[in-house]
């Protein structure tokens, strides 16, 4: 594997993906790696640079969001570099960096820096945006008409934001914080949204901790 400081997740029929974060120069064409379930690089291609989040759908696609060194937004890839679905004139305001992007099924949630709406992203129908009071928020999840944010700006860091979807915006309902089992804050983490679970991984980054929307 070439990636440096890299992104990686599991393909349906038991392959893995694994891109860099960052494109240099004569890297860029084999950013992004395809292994099969034996471990054979099948492919290799560029998404661009500035990776913030990249997950696998249940259809094997690969969903990209980016950080604000790249404008390419957020964009749905096929395992071989082709792109089906990109931000662009998608009517996403103020989007400059996918700050949380969450994958279900085929369905894509983000919520983007500047104006932090929460975004769902179907391939069988338009965008839709809800405006969201949240700001700053790393990770989301969604149940049903439930949703849940976590992360925010300086001492709101490990902040747990949950809310409602309502027919013009999202409602916000709760706010703790979101502690480890043992009661204490994660400090610096890995955070992941799938669905309606946020994986939390916390130094030394050898366990994820699991909170759940739904239970």
């Amino acid at each position: 594997m070439r990636a440096r400081w890299p992104h990686l997740d599991r393909l349906p029929d038991g392959g893995f993906v694994v891109a860099a974060s960052r494109t240099r120069r004569y890297e860029d064409a084999d950013q992004v790696q395809v292994f099969d379930a034996l471990g054979r690089e099948t492919s290799s291609f560029s998404v661009g640079d500035a990776i913030e989040h990249l997950l696998v759908d249940e259809a094997g696609h690969i969903w990209v969001g980016h950080f604000d060194e790249n404008p390419a937004g957020i964009r749905r890839w096929s395992p071989t570099g082709h792109i089906y679905w990109t931000s662009d004139g998608a009517g996403i305001p103020g989007l400059f960096d996918c700050y949380a992007l969450n994958v279900s099924g085929t369905t894509a949630w983000a919520c983007t820096y500047t104006h932090f709406p929460l975004v769902e992203i179907s391939p069988d129908r338009p965008v839709r945006v809800w405006p969201n009071q949240v700001r700053g928020a790393k990770a989301v999840a969604v149940h049903g008409e439930r949703v849940a944010f976590y992360g925010g700006y300086g001492e709101e860091v490990d902040r747990l934001t949950l809310g409602e979807l309502t027919a013009a915006s999202v409602e916000p309902t709760d706010v703790s914080l979101l502690t480890l089992p043992d009661g204490h804050l994660p400090g610096r983490r890995r955070a992941v949204g799938r669905g309606s679970r946020i994986y939390v991984q916390a130094e030394p980054f050898t366990a994820w901790g699991v909170f759940d929307l739904s239970s």
